[in-house]
């Protein structure tokens, strides 16, 4: 009798879905198939399906959960989800790429849709995805946005969403993204894109958002090469705070300006208290021309939007060995320097302060506003950035700018910019020299060391 209670036991710890009042816990499908990566996704939705309402579902602690399929676990209400074992996506590239849910936004497309109402996502002991992002990178080859290729999770339709202690490490594409959703906090992010070969980690983003209100990212740590944070049109409302980015774009507001039947306003936004190490940005506005481009049909082409980019604080900033830290760019994606001077975008009170550490070369920032929207209220407070080599008593090499360059062009009324060079029209986001002594107001058609991101892409591994 007692074997049989034994035999009973351990058939039913091993089932796939084990319900306990309004309480599902999962256990991954490799247990009664020999350990083969066999499918999940199905008895996630089904778990979803019976405690997503009033309830709670449980991934099992050690244990790995093979994500085949795509899902959709949207709709649910006062759900709380805790994730121990570890989420693993398969790398089958061709299913992603014709089955992943789109998101609208950008041709872009993703693996798994959650949300709901008054929903918690939490990760314990241990609990993390994992994209296999590395079959994506040298898939892509460095190029920019690819229809299909998903990403991570996006958070949709949500209120009162609370997401705290997710681990991803090799994201696919975007590692999250927060679309039509109001008051979401993520909290305890971490992410880590690496590549293991000769290709880079393009688009692999930490956190967007999109069209939502009311958002909260604390305490995260992000390693890749692109936007650590990037905050899409119609976002309002939203702190940043406590975030540690290596090797990416730092905190940046864009792309927007990109669809002329959907305006972009972005308002109240703060990043406070942020580290980027060997970052290629820090704190940036990156904003579309305002002649439209329909070169590609992927989500890179656009141009001639409209709207606002207003109540922006970036402040109590540690950088260090940062290429560009401080940038405003109306004309981010355009590879043709005629209609760099066209935006749309209006940029208004914009504050920089206690902004302190070293740039990689002599400058410390681009700022450039279009003639048809100059830029009224821009604010810097207490800004202190040396380049590496002046910390260490060394010259500038290729230039005889020994100061460091504030780049400004079509700033109203500023508040502290040191301008001391003009801003051209199409200075890029990657930036791999210094400025030159020749006053850039005389060089338009040039970028001055900075390559334009879209026109580099593939050489560079760039987005949007």
């Amino acid at each position: 009798m007692r074997w049989l209670l034994s035999l009973a036991l351990a058939t039913f710890t091993a089932a796939y879905v084990q319900q306990d009042g309004s309480t599902c816990t999962l256990y991954p499908e490799s247990l009664n198939n020999d350990g083969q990566a066999i499918d999940d996704a199905p008895s996630i939705h089904k778990a979803f399906d019976l405690c997503g309402h009033n309830g709670q579902v449980i991934f099992a602690a050690n244990h790995t959960f093979n994500i085949n399929t795509v899902m959709n676990t949207t709709n649910l209400v006062n759900c709380d989800v805790i994730l121990r074992g570890e989420l693993r996506w398969s790398t089958d590239i061709s299913y992603w790429l014709s089955h992943s849910y789109s998101v609208v936004f950008q041709d872009q497309s993703t693996a798994w849709l959650f949300g709901g109402e008054n929903v918690t996502f939490r990760s314990e002991e241990g609990g993390w995805y994992n994209g296999n992002g590395q079959a994506w990178y040298t898939q892509n080859q460095n190029r920019s946005n690819q229809p299909g290729r998903p990403i991570s999770i996006t958070f949709y339709n949500s209120t009162n969403l609370v997401v705290d202690g997710l681990n991803i490490t090799q994201p696919q594409f975007w590692a999250t993204f927060v679309s039509y959703s109001k008051n979401v906090s993520i909290t305890n992010l971490y992410v880590n894109a690496t590549s293991n070969d000769q290709w880079g980690t393009v688009n692999t983003d930490g956190y967007d958002s999109w069209n939502s209100d009311t958002l909260l990212v604390e305490n995260a740590v992000i390693v890749n090469q692109d936007d650590c944070i990037a905050v899409k049109g119609n976002t309002t409302n939203l702190m940043v705070r406590n975030v540690t980015c290596y090797g990416n774009y730092g905190m940046a507001i864009g792309s927007v300006g990109q669809y002329p039947a959907t305006p972009d306003y972005v308002t109240n936004v703060t990043f406070e208290n942020i580290k980027c190490h060997d970052c290629q940005e820090a704190a940036l506005i990156k904003t579309w021309q305002g002649e439209n481009d329909d070169g590609s049909s992927n989500g890179d082409s656009g141009g001639g939007g409209s709207g606002v980019v207003k109540n922006i604080v970036f402040r109590d900033f540690e950088i260090n060995n940062v290429a560009l830290p401080i940038q405003i760019s109306q004309c981010i994606y355009s590879e043709s320097t005629s209609t760099c001077n066209t935006s749309k975008m209006a940029i208004e009170d914009i504050t920089w302060s206690n902004i302190k550490g070293t740039s990689r070369y002599n400058i410390a920032s681009s700022i450039y506003c279009s003639d048809v929207h100059p830029c009224p209220g821009l604010k810097f407070d207490n800004i202190e950035i040396q380049s590496v080599n002046r910390t260490l008593g060394l010259p500038m090499w290729n230039t005889n700018l020994q100061d460091e360059v504030y780049q400004c062009t079509n700033i109203v009324n500023g508040q502290g910019i040191p301008c001391n060079h003009a801003a051209p029209s199409n200075y890029g986001q990657t930036v791999t020299s210094n400025v030159q002594g020749t006053d850039a107001s005389t060089e338009k058609s040039k970028t001055t060391g900075a390559g334009n991101k879209k026109g580099k892409q593939e050489k560079l591994g760039l987005k949007q």
